[in-house]
This record gives structure tokens, sequence and C-alpha cells, in this order.
């Protein structure tokens, strides 16, 4: 695993996570007590959509997800947005999340210090949450790439959010989504992960990723007020990630 080093226009240092789907977390948790980031920005995607051997819906797994958002909560003031493998997670998730000492944003903003910093939830979550509306308990069968009840993220409140005091960052998992629905707005900064690098890298641009296809535009890096995580987990069966080292991001001050 690398730590990546950004300069960019932001007044504190901020460290993003990404895509760290129920693994261990011990790297991560030297890595930032090391560091000593001013606040930590988990971009989505803690936790798997099913689990890998059972192919069962899976919420939350008290082994890994929780205590890292623990952990991330002890080492600095921690905002969590949610990711596409976040779309099952009820009200009671919900809560269990805000207990571990994270900020949960799902398509809201909180001011913090000089900041103020929202969370752009997946497509996913808004879908499940709009197919479940006044039904009694989670419906597992619902699937979330096929249903025809799939739609667009929630961005009315984004409007709301551009009008806000101080320095804004905008935690958002799908870098594609920046050029459809953020780019222009007036924010500061976006963060993003969900493309894992594009898998396998070949001449330093990724093979493939979600939303985006073969050889997607964004995948790592700085694109315009955008900064893309390649994730903390090897996942992506049944293609292992190649050339392409898990990474942690740090964004330090100019």
């Amino acid at each position: 695993m690398k730590q990546t080093f950004y300069r960019f226009d932001t007044p504190v240092k901020i460290c993003l996570l990404a895509d760290i789907h129920n693994r261990p977390f011990e790297q991560i948790q030297a890595s930032l007590d090391k560091q000593k980031p001013d606040i930590i920005a988990v971009a989505g995607d803690i936790i798997e959509r099913v689990d890998r051997y059972t192919d069962q819906p899976v919420i939350l797994q008290p082994q890994y997800s929780l205590p890292f958002l623990k952990m991330c909560a002890q080492a600095a003031t921690t905002f969590f947005s949610l990711g596409n493998h976040e779309w099952m997670l009820s009200q009671k998730d919900r809560e269990i999340i805000s207990q571990t000492g994270v900020t949960l944003l799902d398509n809201s903003f909180v001011q913090y210090q000089r900041l103020c910093i929202g969370g752009l939830s997946s497509s996913g979550v808004t879908a499940y949450e709009e197919f479940r509306k006044d039904k009694p308990k989670p419906y597992p069968e619902w699937n979330h790439f096929n249903s025809p009840q799939r739609s667009e993220p929630y961005t009315d409140w984004l409007a709301e959010f551009e009008q806000q005091k101080g320095y804004k960052i905008l935690l958002c998992h799908h870098p594609e989504y920046w050029v459809k629905y953020l780019r222009g707005r007036k924010i500061d900064l976006v963060l993003s992960g969900h493309a894992h690098g594009g898998q396998i890298r070949l001449f330093g641009r990724g093979l493939f990723a979600p939303g985006q296809g073969v050889f997607p535009k964004y995948t790592s890096g700085i694109h315009g007020n955008m900064i893309i995580s390649r994730g903390l987990a090897n996942t992506g069966n049944p293609i292992p990630r190649l050339f392409n080292r898990r990474e942690i991001v740090y964004i330090i001050p100019r």
C-alpha cells in the first residue's frame, strides 16, 4: 500500500480513504498515526455488497467495517459518504455508523470550523430507498445493477450546499459524477474513489472502471477540483489489481 501526497489549495490537511470493502486496516492506522491529518474523508464502499462466499447480502461487518470507522474517528475528525456498496443500509445501520464517532453524510452537509463538508450518495442508495418506500423491511432480491428502479443521484440539495460559507468539500464516491453533476459548481474540492485505479494500469492509465468503461479517464490523481483515490482493497473479482498499488491519499495545503 502506498501513500500519495497532493498539494492543493485547501486550508487543512486531509486524508482521503475509499473502497476498503471490509478488509484489514492496520497499515492505514499506522499511516494515520504518522501523518496526523486534520480531517479524514471516507468516500464510500467500506463494506461489500454481498458476501463473497455465501452470495448473500451483507450490511455491516463487525470484524472490520465498524472498527475501521472507529479507528478513523479516533485518529481525526472523520466524515463518511455512501458509495454503491452501501445501497442496502437501513436507518438502523445509519445509527450504528454514527455511533462509531464519524459524521455520516447522506446527501447532506455540515459546517466544521472553517469548512463546509457534504456527501453525495450513490445513485444505488437513492434507488433502493425509493424502491422500499412504505415497505416494512429490506428487499435483498432487489438487484442493484439490473433493476429498472435504478435512478440518478439526488442532487437537489447541492444548490444550497454551494451557497454555504467556508471552504466547501464534497465527498462523492463516483468520479464519473463530476462531469455530469459537479463540474462548474461552486465547490472547492471533490473527493472520490470507486474506480480502483482502473483495476489494471498500463502505461500509467487504468484499463476499466464501472460507470466509465474501458480506458476510463477518471481513475486516479487530480482532475480540476476533483481528487480520486485508487482505493484500499485488492478487489475486482475475478480480475485482480495489477501494476496498481492500493492507495492512501493525503492532500496538503499549498
